[in-house]
């Protein structure tokens, strides 16, 4: 028997349950929707505190080492993506839902690209999209699911 999980009725509420919660089911265009806006986040975030990264992390009366100009590089895309991984966590989970698979398989998806890092696939990033594809273009299951409604089944009425 499926659940009939509703999507919340206010616009706060609804915002916060696509970004944090864990529960229900999304559409494709959902999914593209939070993954290019965090994809956005991420890169304007990166933007704004890459100065702020460089100013804290500056030495002192001698010139840049080549590991600190690293760190002060890297260390703003790292906070940004540490902002955005929840969100990112909650849209995708939601999006197996809809594939009717359980949130466990996001464990997969870390698993993929280490495996292809650790064989010796230069193109690991490949396997990085070819999981947002399957999830951003696969169909999701047709009406009620274990997770919860059809997103879309009132576009298909």
């Amino acid at each position: 028997m499926a659940r009939t999980s509703k999507r919340p009725a206010t616009m706060g509420s609804a915002f916060a349950w696509y970004l944090l919660s864990f529960k229900g089911r999304i559409s494709r265009q959902e999914f593209w929707l939070g993954y290019v806006g965090a994809v956005l986040v991420i890169l304007l975030a990166t933007r704004l505190l890459a100065d702020v990264g460089l100013y804290l992390l500056r030495p002192s009366g001698r010139a840049w080492y080549r590991d600190e100009i690293e760190l002060a590089g890297g260390l703003p895309m790292f906070l940004a993506s540490i902002l955005v991984l929840w969100p990112m966590l909650a849209i995708y989970a939601k999006r197996l839902h809809d594939l009717n698979l359980s949130a466990w398989w996001l464990l997969v998806l870390p698993a993929v690209t280490l495996l292809a890092r650790t064989v010796g696939i230069e193109e690991w990033n490949l396997s990085v999209w070819l999981q947002v594809m399957l999830l951003g273009f696969v169909p999701g299951m047709r009406g009620d699911n274990r997770f919860g409604t059809d997103p879309i089944a009132h576009l298909r009425a």
